[in-house]
Parts: structure tokens; C-alpha cells; sequence
């Protein structure tokens, strides 16, 4: 059975043995497997391990020396964590070998980068009943809209739409974005009263990034570090959204200056014409920088995630000044 990851929590089976979720919208997929984690856990299922996806053989192992259940009759959750490339045809062939009808203690959750798992093979129609997939790739615009207003529910209904159109407008296909926006909004939401107040405050916060960008492409150093601090004054966990317009910018900057048209390349892009000038005059005056730039914005990345023990907002800021001193 196919699920939508827009409706998922109206049609996931918690009977089902076998939960593949595929595809590269991490915001989705984790939404996906929140739920699923919990739901089972409600079910008793108290222990979990994790398998690569190139572990089979361990895999079924694991399935046969638990089938029901051990000593103290425990309930297992196998996640299977298929990260790069295609689906193995191991795991698949694993899959095929597994009696689903007489696994009772075991759920089994597959988090695959796949954009496509077919509902077709043989194995998965004989236990269709107990094989479910959830798709969580890239959303259409008319699903990314329904999905900003179901996650601001809790605004009303003429609030919802109008920030819904707002965040679509500004972060097009940008989930990460807009999971920070609308946690910035709620925040905002539970402190404001009235609508007015609400929206000016709503348009202050979230603008203050893209500002920032608008900033940058002008090298204007001044600016553009007291952005970065109010930024940081009035909502500390909007680094993620921060890091993510200075990326965007480099990237995008580093992807057109080496296509065969820059501007072309913008075009392409569905970027605003006012901005293409911007990113045009940007890359001209960047373009001995920007491979030095690309690997600075990598390593603030790994900063921000804890791999690097640096203060992430600091390396920001630097790397800000550098941009407009080059």
C-alpha cells in the first residue's frame, strides 16, 4: 500500500509489519518516522537496533532469532538505514525470503533515499496487507502549500492562509526553511494578541534572513553584521536559516559563474530579475573567491551540526566580514 506523506497519519497502518519510507524530503521522512516510532511504541515494541542497508544477512538473522519474541517476550523495531545509491538488490532479495505472516513481535521501518519503490513486486503484492511505503519526496506546489497550512493550524484560518502564501512565496520547496519560519511564528503566535502585531512581528522575523542575503550580494559589511545580530538577539534558533541563505548564495553563485551562462543560469533558477543583477554584479566581484567561500559555508556546517566544538554564530560573522572584504 502507497501513502502520501501529506495524509500519512490518516492512512499508516500500525498493523503493518514492514514500513519503507523513501525518498530525500528530510523533513518528511522524519515527520514519517517520528510517528511510526511512537505509534509502535504504544504497541509495546520497547527495543530497537539498526542496520545499514548492506547488512542483509544480519538482517534476517536478527528476524529469524527473534521471531516470537525472547525470554521476557520483548517486541523488536529493526530500522534499516539505506543511505546512498540504489535500493540494494541484497535488501531486496532478504525482503523477498521473510514470512511476514507469522512475524507478530518484530516491526521492521526502512528509511530509504530512493526517489521511487516500486508497489508492484511480486513480494510486496503477496503481503500487501502488512507492506506499506511512504513516499517523502520533493513536494508539488499545490501539496508544499497544504502542507505549510496544516503545520499553522494553530493560527486562524485567515492568518493561516496569509502567512501560508507569505512562506511559500518566500522559501519556495525549502522545508528546513520552513520548519524554522513557522517554529519563529509560534513562538511569535503565543506572545502577540492581536492579528496586527502578530503579522508585523511574523514579517520582521522572517524577512531578517533574506534581508541578509540582499545585503551581502551588495558587500555591505555594516549592514550586514548587525542583521546577523538582531537576528541572533530576537531568535537564537534560526542559525539552521541563517547558514542555509548563505549557502544558497555562494552555491548558487559558484553553480552559475561556472555554467555556460550565468545569467541563463539564474533564469533557470526561477530567480526574481531584480535579483539576477544583484547575483550577476555579486559573481564578478567574488569570482577568485568563491571556492575558498564554498568551503568555509561547509565548515560552519559542520559546526552548527557539533562536529566542529566552534561557536557556529562567531564563524558567520567571519565569514560574513570575509565575503565583504573580497
Amino acid at each position: 500500500m502507497k501513502i502520501s506523506s501529506l495524509n500519512f497519519r490518516n492512512n499508516l497502518r500500525g498493523s503493518a509489519v514492514l514500513s519503507i519510507i523513501h525518498g530525500k524530503e528530510m523533513i518528511l521522512k522524519n515527520e514519517v518516522k517520528d510517528f511510526l516510532t511512537k505509534e509502535f511504541a504504544s504497541q509495546g515494541f520497547d527495543e530497537t537496533i539498526i542496520f545499514e542497508a548492506n547488512e542483509s544477512d544480519g538482517l534476517l538473522s536478527e528476524i529469524q532469532n527473534n521471531l516470537g519474541g525472547g525470554l521476557f517476550g520483548s517486541q523488536l523495531i529493526i530500522k534499516v538505514v539505506h543511505s546512498e545509491g540504489r535500493f540494494p538488490k541484497a535488501l531486496s532479495e532478504t525482503l523477498e525470503k521473510i514470512d511476514f505472516d507469522n512475524i507478530s513481535n518484530i516491526k521492521i521501518i526502512i528509511d530509504s533515499i530512493s526517489e521511487s519503490i516500486s508497489s508492484n513486486t511480486k513480494w510486496i503484492k503477496d503481503n500487501k496487507d502488512l507492506v506499506q511505503i511512504i513516499e517523502c519526496t520533493k513536494l508539488k506546489p499545490l501539496d508544499e502549500k497544504k502542507w505549510l497550512r496544516d503545520k499553522l493550524n494553530f493560527l486562524d484560518k485567515e492568518n493561516a492562509d496569509r502567512v501560508a502564501k507569505h512562506l511559500f512565496e518566500l522559501n519556495s520547496s525549502n522545508l528546513v526553511a520552513h520548519r524554522n519560519d513557522i517554529e519563529t511564528i509560534k513562538i511569535l503566535h503565543s506572545a502577540e494578541k492581536d492579528s496586527l502585531s502578530l503579522e508585523n512581528s511574523i514579517s520582521s522575523s522572517i524577512h531578517a534572513p533574506y534581508e541578509l542575503e540582499d545585503c551581502l550580494l551588495n558587500l555591505n559589511e555594516k549592514r550586514s553584521i548587525k542583521i546577523l545580530r538582531q537576528i541572533k538577539q530576537n531568535d537564537p534558533n534560526s542559525l539552521a536559516l541563517v547558514i542555509w541563505v548563505l549557502d544558497k548564495l555562494i552555491s548558487t553563485s559558484l553553480m552559475a559563474k561556472k555554467s555556460a551562462s550565468p545569467k541563463k543560469y539564474l533564469e533557470n533558477a526561477k530567480m526574481w530579475n531584480s535579483k539576477i543583477s544583484l547575483y550577476l554584479s555579486f559573481i564578478r566581484k567574488m569570482e577568485s573567491s568563491l571556492s575558498s567561500l564554498s568551503k568555509d559555508i561547509f565548515e560552519i556546517e559542520k559546526t552548527f551540526k557539533g562536529i566542529k566544538r566552534l561557536d557556529a554564530w562567531k564563524e558567520v560573522e567571519r565569514l560574513i566580514i570575509k565575503i565583504c572584504a573580497s
